[in-house]
């Protein structure tokens, strides 16, 4: 996995609300800390925190989020909520099973995660509250 590329951070995946696109640059950062684990060979424990720190501040960004999305009256709330459950299960799931599986095969699983998730999320799914999140900023 060596030269692995995650994805970055622009002004082009604001969702027009400086509170969220903060919490997305975070998890930008957070991934990026995944690519370097990934090709600095990190050892079991060091991902097995960052899974960990992924998952805390994963959940806390998105209940932020949709408690936003439910005061802007978003009507999609429940659908969106769906989403971040499946997110966060897949999250816990790669943390949960971290110490089962051969340490390349989770690294691996992991980076492909994280560099397939974040974008699509906000691109598909979180653009679509722009409109009405954003413009309670």
């Amino acid at each position: 996995m060596a030269g692995m590329e995650l994805p970055q951070w622009s002004e082009r995946l604001s969702v027009g609300h400086a509170v969220l696109d903060q919490h997305h640059r975070q998890l930008f950062a957070l991934t990026g800390r995944a690519a370097r684990l990934v090709e600095s060979g990190a050892d079991l424990a060091q991902l097995r925190e960052l899974l960990a720190e992924l998952v805390r501040y994963t959940a806390y960004h998105f209940a932020e989020e949709e408690r936003l999305m439910a005061a802007a009256g978003y009507p999609f709330l429940d659908l969106h909520r769906d989403s971040h459950r499946g997110i966060v299960m897949r999250l816990e799931d790669l943390a949960e099973t971290a110490n089962q599986r051969p340490l390349g095969a989770v690294l691996a699983d992991t980076a492909l995660f994280l560099s397939g998730w974040l974008v699509h999320h906000i691109e598909i799914e979180d653009f679509e509250y722009r409109d009405c999140v954003g413009a309670t900023a």
